[in-house]
């Protein structure tokens, strides 16, 4: 049997357990051992946990991808002759897919739960510090302005992705359960939500005109995300792929909150009209929705937008820039190269992988800064 270990590829030889009570299937086996086969029947080729391990926290950290990771431990296990050594590189590619979503399921809580999986966001983490109605506050709240959710909506038009040839193949493993919206619904929504041609009335913004662009050879033409606007948390089950430029019916699904965005002024136009044309979206009672523009990008509007839409004339826009996204873009342009020409249920993985990693981040790191930040004051 070939064993992919971090440290080279080997061939062993393997001794199947037949005693009493042990386990009779042999993937079962290699799997008590510490190694995850590439298949659950007769299997020939097993990969180390730790080599699993290795590989997915250099895709976190160093942005690299499996081929690049495999080609290091072909020259690890023989340098000079490195075409003796057997290519494992496609069964590498499904097993750390299978390894990563298996390690998800056991960190939120479904590795052991046969009868329910996880539903929309349960395999995400959210922002520690914003307020979370029922989890550490009271679901009434009378200063409203106080606990108002501040959201930050962008795209990133480097998240790319082709077009692909045999998309009837493609498996979802943890579809809608991350930070990516329901592949399903979001493509019903798209098919159901009104085009429009209309032409930015404010400056001529390239998040608007880019809609009317020709991307013929993309399935997506960027993602676009929502994060709390304070901290730089992606909000779970709201990042969307961007089918035509920046649509924005793309970008709709926001609960009541202040939401700050790179084109509010035109956002916020139709977004009540878009709501109303759609089945598959839904405003909850007596909602309201403040739109606003960022600060750096509203220099770039025209001088009415202003006065409307300046984070500094908004009642419980707090001292915040809008400008968090942009920092957490530099990251997942890294690894836009890699994913652009995935398959769409991979390239959804590989980017709910990258904004948990951030995420975590910030979870574990946000105690020790807000005592940093108090001592400031202080």
């Amino acid at each position: 049997i070939t064993i992919v270990h971090s440290s080279g590829v080997f061939m062993h030889n393997i001794a199947w357990c037949h005693c009493q009570g042990s386990d009779s299937e042999q993937h079962l086996q290699l799997l008590r051992a510490g190694l995850f086969p590439a298949s659950s029947t007769c299997p020939q080729t097993a990969f180390t946990f730790e080599m699993l391990d290795h590989l997915f926290i250099d895709a976190l950290e160093c942005k690299t991808s499996a081929r690049s990771f495999f080609e290091k431990l072909t020259r690890l296990t023989n340098n000079a002759f490195q075409d003796t050594v057997q290519d494992q590189y496609r069964e590498l590619m499904r097993v750390s897919r299978l390894w990563r979503d298996s390690k998800n399921r056991k960190w939120f809580g479904f590795g052991h739960n046969v009868e329910s999986g996880p539903g929309p966001g349960d395999l995400a983490l959210f922002c520690p510090s914003c307020p979370q109605p029922g989890i550490y506050m009271p679901l009434l709240w009378e200063q409203k302005w106080l606990v108002m959710r501040r959201l930050v909506v962008d795209g990133n038009f480097t998240a790319q992705h082709m077009n692909m040839r045999e998309p009837e193949l493609d498996i979802f493993l943890s579809d809608d359960s991350g930070y990516m919206v329901t592949n399903a619904e979001y493509q019903a929504h798209l098919a159901s939500a009104m085009e429009s041609k209309e032409r930015s009335m404010c400056s001529n913004h390239q998040a608007v005109n880019a809609a009317n662009a020709n991307w013929s050879n993309l399935r997506a033409t960027g993602v676009g995300a929502t994060a709390c606007a304070w901290h730089g948390c992606f909000v779970l089950h709201s990042v969307v792929d961007f089918q035509k430029g920046e649509r924005q019916h793309s970008a709709n699904g926001i609960d009541t909150s202040l939401v700050i965005y790179d084109v509010g002024c035109q956002w916020n136009l139709h977004f009540a009209e878009h709501v109303d044309n759609c089945p598959g979206l839904t405003l909850p009672d007596n909602v309201e929705i403040v739109a606003a523009v960022g600060k750096f990008h509203l220099s770039a509007h025209k001088l009415t937008c202003f006065a409307r839409y300046r984070l500094n004339f908004i009642i419980g826009a707090a001292q915040v820039d809008r400008e968090i996204l942009e920092t957490l873009w530099a990251s997942f342009n890294k690894i836009s190269p890699t994913a652009r020409s995935m398959s769409q249920a991979h390239h959804q993985e590989i980017l709910d992988d990258h904004m948990w990693n951030s995420n975590w981040k910030k979870l574990i790191g946000i105690g020790e800064s807000h005592i940093w930040n108090q001592q400031g004051f202080d």
